[in-house]
């Protein structure tokens, strides 16, 4: 296998003349919202004001140090308040910068991104989150809320499903355990209005710095997550109910209590 063009694919190109681009920035086209339009129908659920109290090892430290993939959860909820912390941890909009010259609104946010585009939805397989019906939900950052997106039967059996299809039913049985799934679907032409063809890379690493923050914030308040980036993808992508296209699922983390 030639692998020239996906190492090429991860290098910065910004300085080279055959990578040059016009975006759409450029020929001045209004930015794209930097949240999901959603349905006025969708029912709200209100958030428990984050916290820092919630912190059981606030120690940075310590929570770098002890960092693990953890697939073995406590058969217990989720609270409100701590899943209220891990999602601001993770994507919660701390101040809005309004546009200026044709940069759209930008948001500050607890995790980095290029040219704060935040291209990501996150959205949850909720399976035992205290006070919350099993289904998929979408946070709203803006607002620090959740909407309830829709109800899926045999929720567990199709998360289990998306991890690895027909052939890897036992070892995927973890993720239907899992409390609750953060599923981050991407929006590219957030990125892609800015940065046109090197929007994705740039894409790819920003999901980084999200997933760490919830690797972090799990193991601030005793819980423990594993992300997996291998998986069926048109699975998780008809489980959130979107295209595949102009949205679709890069990374899926679970998380739960552990010891």
């Amino acid at each position: 296998m030639d692998f020239k063009n996906n190492r090429t694919f991860m290098k910065s190109g910004f300085d080279l003349p055959e990578r040059e681009f016009i975006s759409d920035q450029e020929r001045g086209l209004p930015p794209p919202s930097v949240e999901k339009a959603m349905d006025s129908n969708l029912r709200i659920i209100e958030l428990p004001v984050v916290d820092k109290n919630i912190m059981k090892h606030s120690d940075l430290y310590d929570c770098l140090n002890n960092r693990r993939s953890r697939r073995n959860y406590k058969d217990l909820p989720i609270t409100l308040e701590e899943l209220s912390f891990l999602l601001w941890s993770t994507q919660g909009v701390q101040k809005m910068i309004p546009a200026y010259k044709n940069t759209g609104h930008i948001t500050l946010r607890p995790v980095p991104s290029a040219g704060g585009r935040h291209a990501y939805e996150t959205y949850l397989a909720v399976n035992n989150v205290a006070g919350l019906e099993k289904g998929i939900y979408i946070y709203l950052p803006l607002a620090h809320k959740l909407a309830f997106y829709h109800s899926v039967d045999n929720l567990p059996d199709k998360l289990i499903y998306a991890y690895g299809g027909e052939n890897y039913q036992e070892e995927a049985m973890w993720l239907g355990r899992a409390p609750v799934v953060f599923l981050w679907s991407c929006i590219p032409y957030r990125g892609e209005w800015r940065y046109h063809g090197e929007a994705h890379r740039l894409m790819l690493l920003d999901i980084g710095h999200i997933c760490q923050n919830l690797y972090l914030a799990s193991e601030g308040i005793g819980c423990g997550t594993c992300a997996i980036a291998g998986y069926v993808q048109k699975a998780f992508d008809e489980l959130l109910g979107i295209d595949g296209e102009n949205e679709y699922v890069v990374y899926v983390s679970a998380v739960g209590k552990v010891e």
